[in-house]
């Protein structure tokens, strides 16, 4: 076990802006692909400035944590296949766009929407790939 495994949002996405929140969009990429649950560490985890721009963060990481005796390692051979596959696909992941953004904690409280269907075109690269499997 350990603290987990961070994965550079920015080097993995790099077609999305920044201001598109690329750690939040792989985050939610890798839930889509295999129900991996990570945290977005980087820009949507700022706040805005006062005048209302937006703070760019230095790095854009994916943690995926591994608790110590928590997970077997058919689990995390599972993430890093389905992770493999995230990659393979990555093209079709684009960004995030507040559609409520709260003044403190946005990250916590807000509300974030795709911002074109790359979900869906996920979603059907991944049923072409391993049909209902989820």
């Amino acid at each position: 076990g350990g603290l987990g495994c961070h994965v550079d949002a920015m080097r993995f996405l790099d077609h999305v802006p920044q201001e598109q929140y690329p750690a939040g969009a792989l985050a939610s990429a890798a839930f889509i692909a295999g129900g991996i649950r990570g945290m977005e560490r980087g820009t949507l985890s700022e706040q805005r400035e006062p005048d209302g721009t937006e703070r760019l963060a230095q790095m854009e990481l994916l943690r995926l944590a591994l608790p110590r005796r928590v997970f077997t390692l058919s689990q995390v051979r599972y993430a890093i296949d389905r992770m493999d596959w995230l990659y393979q696909n990555r093209h079709l992941v684009g960004g995030l766009r507040f559609v409520e953004e709260p003044d403190v904690l946005r990250f916590f409280y807000g509300r974030l929407a795709p911002v074109s269907d790359w979900q869906e075109q996920l979603v059907a690269a991944f049923r072409r790939d391993f049909g209902d499997s989820l």
